[in-house]
């Protein structure tokens, strides 16, 4: 045993109970309080000079601030005499995730869900002091009697730290890679920059794997299996496990978008989304919508179009992500390069004639329209300002104009009023290298509603700190009690459709219609916003 009897003059070392690729984990015993604890000893080559050191402990420290039932409770962090860095961590009882797996093969949906949402309780927690776990995978998943337990909480971080730092040393340099490729995300795989959303990837590998009995990818060679991970769609899990709920699959593959902004925003928002994908969904809504290339995965088998389609779709998008480039959300909340210039998220727009069946378009992003306006050199951006510079984005009349905050600082989002062509839209411009641009514009009117006056107002739908815009229509042409609603979210690009049919239900409530794209199980926080508008909407108007 390469290892002191006693570390840190304290702990005393019976016996090694497991080992990884960073390091060997073994069983001590705290002398003091006579009670069991594990120490990580981490390998030889992550060991550095004293500023690696240095920022080991700190990191320790960091790792020391989450306490939660499911994660190992680190207790100490040190250097070995000879450089090797050591963790103290709570001893806990069980088997790891990765036992299992090999011993039952698969889990019941139950039982993974079960599991999973577990986690994202001790990620929720974790993200929220900015601990990004960066290497979630079945052997540092423990199974006991308090049930769930993580270990290893921003290990793969200061691993990271201590290779970039010590470029210079025999055994390590840039090349060094940290994490798993089987359980990393997209970004990690292509050396960008991770976040809280990277850490919802793993976890969808987690869950796949749990459902299938086998990972999304699978290679022996490591730089195909990085390749895969970073470009390849998920094989659709129906395929591997028929029995699975199509909300459930449609969850999963939600995690493995390869995009991090079209996976959950939070570990929170992730829980929800999992434990109401078991559950019997509202009966007034429709199964969940998300983006074109999800839905094909979780409907394998129904559409060769989708088969052929989405792989397609994906490919494409990622030689667009390589041309622009894009970044994970971080825990404490992501601004995007000044340089980046964003690849817009999927929208729905749908006529009457085609509510819940019609399917995503995208929407145009800023490298369709090159023209840029340069940005006020201001810290506060006037309603004045912002109409001027929309004018120069829009073909017909500037509508209602609103100044809203999104990741990439303060944005405007304007109304494109073409009343004669019965076509108004909404913009959204942003900055980059000190000029606004357009981001992303999504239409208003649609099919069987046009000609529509349209107001926005500023909502704060989940609650999140960023507001969202609110647009209410009035069709003036076709039918004065129409109304039709949209909720766009700057952040993510997307937006949430319904439309007032004029008529109320023996409740006394309005009737409405749905647009599919506001009826996934994500979207709960945006259709309450929306009837909230339309109660309102409902009550000044007896």
């Amino acid at each position: 045993m390469d290892v002191p009897q006693f570390i840190a003059g304290r702990f005393r070392i019976e016996r090694e109970i497991g080992t990884g690729g960073m390091g060997t984990v073994y069983l001590a015993t705290h002398l003091g309080l006579e009670r069991p604890v594990a120490v990580k000893i981490i390998k030889r080559e992550f060991a550095g000079d004293a500023d690696v050191a240095d920022r080991f402990l700190r990191e320790a420290r960091t790792m020391a601030k989450l306490h939660h039932p499911h994660a190992a409770m680190i207790f100490d962090a040190g250097n070995l005499p000879d450089g090797r860095h050591f963790i103290v961590m709570e001893f806990v009882e069980g088997e790891t995730l990765s036992q299992t797996l090999a011993r039952e093969g698969r889990f019941s949906a139950a039982r993974a869900i079960d599991i999973a949402t577990q986690i994202c309780d001790v990620l929720e927690e974790a993200h929220r002091h900015g601990i990004i776990h960066r290497d979630l995978k079945p052997s540092n998943i423990l199974l006991g009697k308090r049930g769930v337990c993580v270990l290893d909480f921003g290990v793969a971080k200061v691993l990271a730290s201590s290779v970039e730092s010590t470029v210079t040393h025999a055994s390590t340099g840039s090349g060094q890679l940290i994490g798993t490729p089987r359980y990393m995300s997209p970004e990690q795989c292509l050396g960008q920059r991770v976040g809280a959303r990277s850490d919802l990837y793993s976890l969808g590998v987690l869950l796949y794997e749990m459902l299938a009995g086998r990972p999304p990818f699978v290679d022996p060679l490591q730089s195909a299996l990085l390749i895969k991970q970073a470009t390849a769609p998920a094989p659709p899990l129906p395929r591997l496990r028929p029995d699975i709920a199509r909300p459930l699959a449609l969850a999963v593959h939600s995690l493995l978008a390869k995009r991090p902004d079209d996976r959950p925003r939070t570990a929170a928002t992730a829980k929800t989304l999992l434990e109401r994908s078991i559950t019997r969904p509202e009966q007034t809504l429709p199964d969940i919508e998300p983006l074109s290339a999800m839905v094909a995965a979780a409907d394998a088998g129904r559409s060769i179009l989708f088969r052929v389609g989405a792989p397609l779709f994906l490919v494409t998008t990622f030689g667009a992500l390589l041309a622009w480039g894009y970044t994970g959300q971080s825990a404490s909340g992501m601004r995007l390069p000044k340089a980046a210039l964003p690849v817009a998220a999927a929208q729905v727009q749908m006529t009457p004639a085609s509510w819940r069946t019609s399917e995503p378009t995208p929407l145009s992003t800023a490298a369709e329209t090159p023209t840029a306006v340069r940005a006020d050199l201001v810290d506060q951006l006037s309603i004045e300002q912002a109409r001027k510079i929309a004018a120069r984005f829009v073909r017909g009349s500037v509508g209602a104009v609103e100044i809203v905050e999104t990741d990439a600082g303060p944005s405007i989002v304007a109304i494109n009023n073409q009343r004669k062509a019965g076509t108004s839209s909404f913009v959204l411009l942003q900055k980059f290298d000190g000029k606004y641009r357009l981001s992303a514009h999504g239409k208003l009117d649609a099919g069987g509603f046009s000609h529509a006056s349209w107001t926005s107002e500023l909502v704060d739908a989940d609650e999140d700190g960023y507001q969202e815009l609110l647009f209410s229509g009035k069709d003036s042409l076709e039918d004065r009690n129409l109304k039709r609603l949209v909720l766009f979210v700057p952040n993510d690009r997307r937006s949430y459709s319904m439309q007032m049919t004029g008529d109320t239900t023996s409740r006394g409530t309005p009737r409405i219609q749905w647009l599919s794209n506001a009826t996934g199980t994500d979207a709960a926080a945006y259709r309450t916003a929306l009837r909230q508008k339309a109660r309102a909407i409902a009550t000044k108007r007896r």
